[in-house]
């Protein structure tokens, strides 16, 4: 990433803080730039708030960005199914594709053939094909697993964060924020058989394991 992409992605979420006590902008000395001349940008607050960042930048700037950038569910699936190595890079994002997965917006339409709402951990069995099987896997939560959207996100870097634990935070903000805008909203009940649309996220999976989405809008609609 270039110096300038890297204040242009501080300063955009920085813009959702700024209005925090104590927040502000802090750049490394020189010594401790990366190797590739890119310049750490991150915020240094005592009393930084993960849950305001999401909120304030969720509707201008997320939600347009997921729905902008979304690609057919079948058309990932189908080129992961081809080639894991090679769908990363033409369908998804990593910040550091040496170290970390590649993350992958989606939008599927599909049947629920499963639904179990009574876990914390909740989720439905999509089916986008009309085969009969499920695809794909969708949280529901409360309990919502992974850091699919914060990973998805190219203007949510952690080089803009003070800390491990300040973008962990991000991340648990992002779920918790899907689920009391949007799940949390749902009729959890007679779910099998409806139809279901959503924009949403996952990682790439290990071989064989299931695709876990985490959705960022979710709608249901019809029946059997």
């Amino acid at each position: 990433m270039t110096v300038r992409m890297n204040l242009l992605v501080a300063v955009s979420i920085a813009g959702a803080v700024l209005g925090l006590s104590g927040c502000k902008l802090k750049k490394n000395e020189a010594t401790n730039a990366k190797a590739s001349g890119q310049i750490e940008i991150f915020f240094d607050s005592s009393d930084f708030n993960a849950d305001k960042v999401v909120s304030d930048i969720w509707v201008p700037k997320i939600e347009p960005f997921m729905h902008e950038k979304a690609r057919p569910f079948g058309e990932v699936q189908s080129a992961l199914a081809r080639d894991a190595k090679a769908a990363g890079p033409e369908y998804g994002y990593s910040e550091n594709p040496a170290q970390n997965p590649y993350s992958f917006i989606v939008k599927l339409d599909g049947k629920v053939l499963e639904a179990n709402t009574k876990s914390r951990a909740a989720y439905l069995m999509i089916d986008t094909n009309a085969d009969g099987k499920s695809d794909a896997k969708v949280q529901l939560g409360p309990v919502v697993r992974g850091t699919a959207l914060r990973d998805v996100l190219p203007f949510i870097p952690f080089s803009a964060f003070k800390n491990q634990i300040e973008y962990a935070n991000v991340g648990r903000a992002l779920n918790a924020h899907v689920f009391d805008s949007k799940l949390s909203k749902l009729d959890r009940e007679n779910l099998i058989g409806k139809q279901v649309h959503l924009t949403g996220a996952f990682v790439t999976p290990t071989t064989g394991a299931e695709i876990l989405i985490t959705p960022s809008d979710l709608t249901v609609t019809g029946g059997q």
